[in-house]
């Protein structure tokens, strides 16, 4: 089966990733010597491939994983944050049991919440980012750029260390200012009833996870490019508009599964017009083969290379649960369970967190009096490199 990083070759909007382009050099004169130039021997003729503007994205060299990949980040960090907590309870109790004070407020035999709990929730969040950026008649590319945001910070991150509904915020309002829809803090907290502070205090952190890489590719437009590509080849046009109108349906629901760390929008977008065009009995054979069979080794390559990923792809839109929108009533179990497995590292009002702040405030002392001292970082969060 062909890996995420091959191409759809003939994509309408991108250019083919084997052209080539002469940058240098130029042949021997008549006698087979090589040109100088202003003293310097010239060089033989340096063929360099031209990259497909996609490939030379930080998305595509940086947030494609294997799925693998996706499933042993994620439990890694659960794994953390899970064995952190337990050791900051007992901890708390410690230190509430050394000062004599009660520990029947500490909760007992909790019950973690797993990757796929953690997965549950944010997939709730996720559509809540749909249904406000639809009622802002934003177009579908910056509400996907949103929650694009907030599922590459969970790949780092957990919903026990940091409430997807508090994220869900902060991603939303670095969304509307990456993609030029910009709204004042003030009228983004107000139409959202939330505290402008809660909103701000997650942005650099935010914007560190992601690695200050804020520009995000989807496959809205290249589905755009296949279906004006296919009116060269079509006969009705009122169904291949149905067949558009239907793959971009798709590409909404593919936003909520992993497709997006998988493989390129291209293909993602290919993969949902060949799925809508068999829901809605369009023959959408007729355009593979006149854009990707032309001859013989190009459909070798097509059925090769391209048909393995756009079958995994529909295997995935048919089959991932994330498909289905999450009830509500589920996300609010998993949400309850959530309280109960809060930090005390992280609940001002605990023991642990006091003592580790007059531990920083001591160290800020220090600091003063010796500048080479260095502050003690958070260690369970391991945040991305800056580009």
């Amino acid at each position: 089966m062909a890996t995420q990083s091959e191409n759809t070759n003939g994509t309408p909007a991108e250019p083919t990733s084997g052209s080539n382009v002469t940058v240098a050099g130029t042949n021997g004169d008549a006698n087979g010597a090589t040109p100088v130039a202003n003293g310097i021997e010239a060089t033989e003729k340096e063929v360099v491939p031209l990259k497909q503007l996609y490939e030379q994205s930080t998305q595509y060299n940086h947030w494609r994983y294997a799925q693998q990949q996706l499933d042993d980040m994620r439990n890694k960090v659960n794994q953390e944050v899970v064995s952190s907590i337990k050791q900051n309870l007992q901890d708390e109790s410690d230190l509430r049991t050394a000062q004599g004070l009660s520990l029947d407020d500490l909760p007992q035999d909790l019950k973690y919440l797993t990757v796929e709990d953690e997965l549950t929730l944010l997939g709730f969040y996720e559509r809540r980012i749909v249904k406000i950026f639809q009622y802002w008649k934003l177009p579908s590319y910056v509400m996907a750029t949103a929650v694009v945001y907030m599922k590459r910070f969970f790949l780092e991150n957990t919903v026990m260390d940091h409430h997807p509904k508090d994220v869900m915020l902060t991603c939303m309002f670095l969304a509307r200012k990456t993609e030029n829809y910009l709204m004042s803090i003030e009228d983004f907290s107000k139409v959202l009833k939330s505290p402008a502070e809660s909103i701000l205090q997650l942005e650099f952190l935010v914007c560190k996870t992601l690695r200050f890489h804020f520009t995000v590719h989807h496959p809205y437009r290249p589905c755009l490019g296949f279906f004006f590509d296919m009116q060269a080849v079509t006969e009705n046009m009122s169904k291949l508009q149905k067949v558009y109108e239907r793959a971009l349906t798709l590409i909404d629901t593919a936003l909520h599964t992993d497709l997006c760390f998988l493989y390129q929008p291209s293909q993602i977008a290919l993969a949902t017009m060949r799925i809508a065009s068999k829901d809605e009995a369009y023959d959408f054979e007729r355009y593979a083969k006149y854009k990707f069979m032309s001859n013989k080794s190009a459909t070798q390559k097509y059925n090769i290379q391209l048909l393995p990923i756009l079958e995994a792809i529909e295997k995935v839109l048919k089959e991932d649960r994330r498909c289905v929108e999450v009830d509500k009533l589920v996300a609010t179990e998993i949400d309850k369970r959530l309280k109960l497995c809060k930090d005390p590292a992280r609940n001002p009002e605990s023991l642990l967190y006091m003592k580790r702040k007059r531990g920083e405030a001591a160290g800020d002392d220090d600091d003063d009096d010796d500048d080479t001292s260095t502050p003690n970082p958070d260690k369970r969060v391991k945040l991305g490199d800056s580009a």
